[in-house]
């Protein structure tokens, strides 16, 4: 048996490595290329069309988009949750396909009310940044604005809580067995717990296809915040952020699987 399963990984990695290989000649090609290219172009003019693209994005772009975020969300969010509502109550109870469709509503709203809080937040940070950074100057942000945004930003992080709060309940409609309070800061464990094996088992491939893309892109961003340091001054910091991210969900996942393993699997 051991035999067997030495040979089945050496034909397995003789057959992934001339594909790997590939990937590395064309990834060095690749880099190889750009950054010649980065050192040949007029790196100065792009550097000074990045600052002005960021200096009109934080001053102008950013707030006006925090004020419209909670308007534009509601606006999405509201008639998708609406409709699956007045499906839940002609429910029969029994009808898998009205559940189906409702559980899939009640799914894009949860998907677009966690973007939005997620961009309020990239937000609300670029206009801190683009306040800071030109206080003082004839580029400062007026202060109408400024304090706007902040009011709108607190609009953004409450319109989330109350639709995902309406969402959690018509859920608990169509899923009785479901515990939890979106108010409640073990939310996420009390729904966890009550979920059942299968819905667990989905949860867990869902997140692992998100632990993939995290690793996917954090790879991507290191590449790009990289080459931004070394030819635009952007500092190591940005590198290291992303890193920090990535160690964490590396870390987090290696953790849970050790964790899993001594105590005899997931369930």
């Amino acid at each position: 048996m051991k035999n067997n399963s030495d040979e089945m990984a050496k034909r397995e990695n003789k057959k992934a490595l001339p594909k790997f290989i590939l990937i590395v000649v064309l990834s060095l090609a690749l880099g190889g290329v750009l950054g010649f290219a980065l050192v040949t172009l007029n790196l100065q003019d792009f550097q000074d069309a990045l600052d002005g693209a960021g200096l009109f994005f934080t001053n102008h772009a950013a707030p006006w988009l925090l004020i419209t975020l909670p308007v534009a969300e509601l606006a999405l969010c509201l008639p998708i949750y609406f409709s699956a509502k007045k499906q839940l109550a002609g429910w029969d109870g029994e009808n898998e396909a009205v559940s189906g469709q409702a559980d899939v509503k009640l799914s894009v709203c949860l998907w677009i009310t966690g973007l939005c809080t997620v961009a309020a937040l990239f937000l609300l940070a670029a206009m801190f940044a683009g306040f800071v950074g030109n206080a003082g100057t004839e580029r400062m942000m007026p202060a109408p604005m400024f304090f706007g945004g902040l009011a709108a930003f607190l609009a953004d992080l409450l319109a989330p809580m109350i639709v995902q709060q309406k969402l959690v309940d018509l859920t608990k409609r169509l899923n009785p067995e479901k515990r939890g309070s979106v108010y409640d800061t073990k939310f996420q464990k009390k729904w966890y717990d009550s979920c059942d094996e299968a819905e667990r088992a989905v949860i867990g491939r869902c997140a692992f296809q998100a632990y993939q893309a995290m690793c996917c892109t954090c790879m991507a961003l290191w590449v790009v915040f990289a080459l931004g340091g070394m030819f635009f001054n952007w500092g190591f910091l940005p590198a290291m952020a992303v890193c920090i991210v990535w160690g964490v969900g590396q870390s987090v996942y290696s953790w849970t699987c050790l964790k899993l393993d001594r105590s005899g699997g997931p369930f």
